[in-house]
């Protein structure tokens, strides 16, 4: 009789892309929990995974979770793996629920048991990243840290990544950008203070003070990711410069700061355009009347 049902389905997206089958998920405790049988491992014996990408986890959200469990159980059971000493296991997903279990107060907690010797951390790292990335678990930056972390400790390419994780490579390549984002701005995004949105704009602008500028002007004045396109048009590479018959002699590096620190200001498109060392003059866009009354606005504020 095949016990797995709907949970079983899950498990084959899970494992496929590492070509393991499913049935190789066995045991007692990997059957599926029902009201008439309830097999279980004790939760002091579950170790948790040290390569887990998930980083963050809302304490407000686990106690809701917690709430749940006391109410209908653990709906879906967690995956684990032995250790090679035989003492326990170690989680390869489900963190989340496991600890909500405990906050409930559970002792046991209901699990599928995946029979693998290889704990190696490029293994473990694998498993947990591949859980999270099918199940839509992680945050932006963690999904980005995580696939950077592929690269650094398991020496894997992002050709190797986007096949692990069945995500094309542009994909990839577009999470780990984020990994060039100020400090404060990474944790800003990890902690959900901004979007993936927000956080691309700001990647628009290549200076590292005017993109920590332009991640205040969001916090503080709720800006839409629409508006920080806006704000940022033309921002990130400058285009190659054409022959020097066009006449155009590049734009000193200090004129080029403050042209950015002049549209992260403003929120539209501002150029700068010397005329001679000591002299120039500066283009505002706006493309509508309250566009520009939001511009007069601004410039009277100082």
């Amino acid at each position: 009789m095949d016990t797995r049902g709907g949970l079983g389905k899950g498990l084959s997206a899970l494992f496929e892309n590492k070509k393991i089958d499913p049935n190789n998920v066995t045991g007692e405790t990997a059957k599926t929990v029902t009201t008439n049988e309830q097999l279980l491992i004790e939760i002091e014996k579950i170790r948790e995974n040290p390569y887990q990408p998930r980083e963050d986890f809302d304490e407000e959200k686990l106690k809701e979770l917690a709430d749940s469990i006391k109410q209908k159980g653990v709906l879906q059971p967690v995956t684990v793996m032995a250790e090679k000493n035989g003492s326990g296991y170690i989680l390869i997903s489900g963190e989340r629920r496991m600890r909500a279990s405990l906050l409930a107060g559970l002792k046991k907690i209901p699990a599928y048991l995946y029979n693998t010797s290889d704990d190696s951390r490029e293994n473990l790292l694998e498993l947990a990243l591949i859980e999270n990335v099918q199940r839509a678990d992680l945050n932006p930056m963690e999904l980005s840290d995580s696939y950077q972390r592929l690269i650094d400790e398991c020496n894997l390419t992002q050709e190797q990544i986007s096949a692990k994780v069945s995500k094309q490579r542009s994909t990839v390549a577009n999470s780990l950008r984020l990994q060039k984002l100020p400090v404060e701005i990474k944790v800003s995004l990890r902690k959900s203070e901004i979007t993936e949105g927000h956080a691309r704009g700001i990647l628009r602008v290549d200076d590292a003070d005017a993109q920590l500028v332009l991640w205040k002007k969001i916090l503080q004045e709720k800006v839409t990711v629409r508006e920080i396109e806006n704000m940022t048009k033309g921002s990130a590479k400058p285009k190659k410069k054409k022959s020097s018959s066009s006449g155009k002699a590049p734009l000193d590096p200090y004129l080029q700061e403050v042209e950015n620190q002049l549209r992260v200001f403003f929120g539209t498109r501002v150029t700068i355009k010397a005329k001679t060392k000591q002299t120039g003059e500066i283009v505002i866009d706006y493309f509508s009347g309250e566009d520009l009354e939001r511009i007069v606005e601004l410039s009277e504020r100082r």
